[in-house]
């Protein structure tokens, strides 16, 4: 879904960090980003999209059990349109 165009251009707005939590090897850290996710967000749904603020304010969250390219593209115009995303 990323290099589509229409979701590109709207990422280039945001600092992107991707949290594997279903890393399987024995070191991994996975249980403990997981364990993470479902406290602070309620939820270990992949995908989840969250934007946070610098200062690690929860903006918003979006998962995709199934979801549609559209309703992301919504959900980031959202954020762009209250002046969110202003990253590199």
């Amino acid at each position: 879904m990323f290099p589509r165009p229409e979701v590109e251009a709207r990422l280039r707005k945001f600092v992107k960090v991707r949290l594997f939590i279903n890393d399987r090897k024995p070191a991994a850290r996975s249980p403990e980003w997981r364990a993470m996710l479902e406290k602070r967000f309620g939820t270990t749904a992949i995908p989840l999209y969250v934007v946070l603020r610098p200062d690690g304010e929860t903006v918003g969250t979006l998962g995709f059990p199934g979801g549609s390219l559209d309703a992301f593209v919504l959900y980031l115009n959202d954020l762009l349109d209250r002046g969110l995303g202003q990253g590199r």
